[in-house]
């Protein structure tokens, strides 16, 4: 079985409790390529593990497989049932399926680099319009599945756990959601700081408690995409017997519980979303859960302390680390001392100008941060790990219409006002700290119970000896026909040539190229903002109109021919009485009586209400019943039932007058 991405060998604690069981090898194929995995992979990290690097091409430039470009799949043969589309992430490879992609697809136009795409055997050779997928068909189908809580929580991380522990605690019925196939979050990939208990033996504590209360439903890998009137709507994967399909749930609760954590942002240079360009929570998640690292070697590039996590768990893995690099002039923590122990190369002051996919890999030009100056030759590497900084998950926050505004100097979007009966946790509402996460998902579904809102201590290390995160970094490309630089990952529009360099560009209003605007993510409008295509002032408005999830939709019905006139004699109040049309039929009675005018007809003898009448008599002659009928209704021969206060008589539709 060929896996030329999974990690071998003796690994570090973090990656030596995969999801994965390497006794347990599995095949299968997708848009008739093959795929090899191990039982707990999902479909994209088998992918991802078998060597596929690219979902295709955008403007004639291959693009990263990754969470946000990667498309909806559905089980071959069903490609006509957007209602069986299954998320990628959280599809279970299953031995001997065979998966078809939905959305892009590489029947468009194709330049010539799509069309060498169609045929590597790296790439699943799509064309795309943006920067992500399109829309999975799931967020317009209805719920299959509905559940009805006290108390939901999103995330399941320390601040969702500590939120749900707590609710138990008061007896309250808890629904957890997390996307995740594992709980904690990104708890361990930001590390234990001094004073800390291990976020590993935090999340093995609160979960064990949890699970002991026999309140809590929990529901693993399991998406929550919108919220509406204190509903969540939700997908997951499950099997039936060892066919996947997918179930929409929908959850109704008083209480909503928002701990969904922080998104990891790109830097923004021309070429970041090539393959093997990928973020770093992204690249833990996969190194961590299914021991996912392609390449031999890696560059890394931070303006966070914990992406130089990646550099020192790549090393223990066995991987090259060609360099770390930092466009903060000098910055301090205690990765950096761990990094220069083990004698890694560093550079502070440095951003990364361009990056250019060649044969033999990815060509990283830098320069200097402040300057704008190139600096020495072009590193190639196998792969480029960044870390760009946080910006708090609030796409659920959004969705409830929630209100947010613009920090400058954390570049981030962060939330403002409340919502009725909808509270952040933790890092989704701006802490850090594993113990001010815990403290706060307690304290916040206090609040949400009517409790007085208060903050919780989120200890921090001093500056000295932890650097505050960079600002995000921004490079236009310098040349028509660069790889495009997306203002964030999976983001719509793409920056122009470059009109200024240095620190001096996170100022300037210079990125208009792409497509028009459409729904957009959080990411993306923080990017954009600091691209200077977004007024931050007009934020607040734009997110509330445009942070959408983009449903279909559906076609205006044409309008209802007027309704015909039925012989003289009929009664004004009947002659709109059955809106789709309406015809005089003589009914063939089972038994000779007589019905007084007014009797209502139904299509079976169950139907007792009057707004399921499909007819009625006009008048009742034995032997010559006269009804009033619903055009398209019934037919010819058909039976129908004259209902006589308790009684339902069977009569035939004998001939239309």
């Amino acid at each position: 079985m060929s896996n030329p991405a999974r990690l071998v060998g003796e690994l570090p604690p973090e990656f030596s409790r995969p999801a994965i069981d390497r006794s347990r090898p599995l095949r299968f194929r997708i848009n008739g390529l093959r795929v090899s995995g191990f039982e707990g992979d999902s479909v994209l990290s088998a992918l991802l593990a078998s060597g596929f690097r690219s979902a295709g091409a955008f403007a004639s430039h291959p693009i990263a497989l990754d969470e946000h470009t990667a498309p909806a799949i559905v089980l071959s043969g069903n490609e006509g049932r957007p209602d069986l589309a299954m998320p990628m992430a959280l599809c279970p490879a299953v031995d001997g399926a065979s998966f078809v992609t939905l959305g892009p697809g590489p029947n468009a136009p194709a330049s010539l680099l799509s069309r060498l795409l169609l045929k590597r055997h790296d790439s699943l050779g799509l064309l795309y319009r943006s920067g992500s997928s399109e829309p999975g068909g799931w967020i317009d189908m209805p719920a299959s599945r509905r559940i009805t809580a006290d108390v939901a929580v999103v995330g399941g991380g320390v601040a969702g756990l500590s939120a749900a522990l707590a609710a138990a605690q008061r007896g309250l019925r808890v629904c957890l959601v997390e996307k995740e196939a594992t709980l904690g979050g990104l708890s361990v990939f930001f590390g234990k700081a001094d004073g800390e208990p291990a976020p590993e033996d935090m999340i093995s504590d609160l979960a064990a408690r949890i699970g002991a209360s026999g309140l809590v439903t929990l529901l693993l890998g399991t998406l929550a995409f919108d919220l509406v009137d204190r509903r969540i709507e939700a997908i997951r994967v499950t099997k039936n017997g060892s066919v996947p399909q997918p179930e929409r749930i929908s959850i109704a609760a008083e209480t909503i519980v928002l701990a969904t954590g922080t998104v990891g942002r790109i830097p923004i240079f021309s070429g970041n979303r090539l393959p093997e360009i990928v973020e770093a929570s992204f690249a833990w998640r996969m190194a961590a859960r299914y021991n996912v690292w392609p390449g031999d070697n890696a560059l890394i590039h931070t303006a966070t302390n914990v992406g130089y996590r990646m550099a020192l768990l790549g090393a223990a893995s066995g991987k090259t680390i060609l360099r770390a690099g930092d466009p903060r002039i000098d910055p301090q923590t205690r990765f950096i001392e761990f990094c220069k122990a083990y004698g890694y190369r560093l550079g502070w002051g440095v951003a990364v100008e361009e990056v250019q996919p060649t044969g033999k890999g990815l060509l990283v030009t830098s320069a200097d941060a402040e300057t704008g100056a190139l600096g020495e030759t072009p590193t190639l590497c196998d792969r480029l790990i960044v870390s760009g900084g946080w910006q708090p998950d609030l796409d659920l926050w959004v969705k409830s219409k929630g209100v947010v505004a613009w920090d400058a100097a954390t570049q981030r979007l962060v939330p403002s006002g409340t919502v009725n009966h909808v509270v952040l946790a933790g890092s989704a509402a701006g802490y850090l700290s594993l113990a001010g996460c815990v403290d706060h998902g307690r304290i916040a579904l206090e609040v949400a119970l009517g409790g007085l809102d208060r903050p919780a201590p989120d200890p921090r290390i001093d500056p000295i000896f932890e650097t505050p995160d960079g600002p995000l970094t921004l490079a236009n490309p310098a040349r028509p026909g660069n790889p495009p630089a997306f203002v964030a990952a999976g983001a719509t529009r793409t920056l122009e040539t470059r009109t200024g360099r240095g620190w001096s560009k996170l100022l300037l209003a210079q990125g208009k190229a792409g497509a028009p605007w459409g729904p957009l993510t959080l990411p993306e409008v923080a990017g954009a903002v600091v691209a200077g295509q977004f007024n931050p002032d007009h934020l607040p408005q734009l997110c509330a109109e445009r942070c959408v999830l983009p449903r279909t939709l559906a076609a205006a019905e044409p309008p209802h021919p007027p309704n015909r006139h039925v012989q003289d004699g009929l009664p004004a109040y009947l002659e709109h009485r059955f809106a789709n049309g309406q015809a005089e039929w003589v009914l063939a009675l089972d038994q000779q009586r007589r019905f007084d005018p007014g009797c209502l007809i139904f299509a079976n003898t169950d139907h007792r209400s009057p707004l399921d009448a499909i007819g009625l008599v006009l008048s009742g002659e034995a032997g010559a019943t006269r009804a009033l009928i619903a055009e398209g209704r019934m037919k010819q021969g058909d039976t129908v039932y004259i209902r006589d206060g308790q009684a339902a008589l069977g009569a035939r539709l004998d001939r239309r007058l």
